[in-house]
């Protein structure tokens, strides 16, 4: 009897173990699952769509993208604007009277606003270069092929350049119809550590015990890019030189007392 009953037990705890493994395997496999993708049916519109880069870089941070969606069926027409560093824009590609939701690659020169860097103050470049450059790309295919709505995607410091073009010429009569805004990395009140800063403000928040929270939105690490350069295309000899330039200048500063800016710095450093 007490064999039967240690056996009936024996056979219920396997039962429940059993159930319970089960259930436990079926919701990793739907947490792990990957959701289907239900095809969108994207609407064939002539609006063009513009892609603006951030600092430093130029069209080819924008081909990836754009090489997607036309893969995906969503366009048929890639063209690029070129704006050289005096804001002359020039076409390269034609967009044809059947074109889908064309997409114009826009590269600037002028990558970092070196030419109007106001003693590091990229804030009025911004304004005062930035803006002109989304405007003669815009205008340029605009002008050529008459469209009244346009989209825009912009990432980094092209958020800025957009956002100074809008602040500066929303309400001006030819201004166009902004039918999508798509800011990636955008530099905007409330976020700690933007972009490539975002290394930075992870160290900083890491050193300094008054930080209590730090977000960071970054899409690669500024302090490693600084050291190797774009993709680790430095050396170790240029790493070198680098750091040896850096010491040369901290020492200067400790002998004058004077700070020099870097670019995008705009208060007085060391801050007060």
């Amino acid at each position: 009897m007490k064999k039967k009953g240690i056996g009936i037990i024996s056979l219920i705890l396997i039962i429940i173990i059993a159930i319970v493994a089960g259930i436990k395997i079926k919701q990793n496999h739907d947490e792990n699952a990957v959701q289907e993708i239900q095809p969108v049916k994207v609407s064939s519109k002539t609006v063009p769509t513009f892609f603006f880069h951030g600092w430093g870089s130029s069209w080819h941070a924008e081909d990836t993208m754009a090489q997607a969606i036309k893969r995906a069926g969503a366009t048929n027409t890639i063209v690029r604007v070129n704006v050289n560093k005096k804001g002359h824009a020039r076409l390269i590609g034609k967009i044809k009277k059947n074109a889908k939701n064309p997409l114009v690659e826009v590269n600037f020169s002028d990558n970092k606003l070196t030419n109007s860097q106001y003693n590091g103050q990229y804030a009025n470049a911004y304004d005062s270069t930035g803006a002109r450059y989304v405007k003669n790309a815009i205008d340029l295919v605009r002008n050529k092929y008459h469209y009244s709505k346009i989209n825009i995607v912009a990432h980094s410091m092209g958020n800025l350049e957009v956002a100074s073009y809008i602040k500066l010429n929303a309400g001006k009569k030819n201004f166009p119809q902004i039918d999508h805004l798509v800011a990636m990395a955008g530099h905007y009140d409330g976020i700690i550590g933007i972009c490539g800063w975002g290394g930075i403000s992870l160290n900083a928040a890491a050193n300094d015990p008054r930080i209590k929270a730090t977000a960071a939105i970054t899409m690669y690490d500024m302090p490693h890019v600084g050291a190797w350069g774009y993709f680790d295309k430095g050396t170790a000899d240029e790493r070198y030189q680098n750091k040896k330039q850096i010491a040369e200048q901290r020492t200067k500063e400790y002998g004058t007392g004077k700070f020099a800016k870097a670019g995008g710095c705009c208060f007085e450093y060391p801050a007060r």
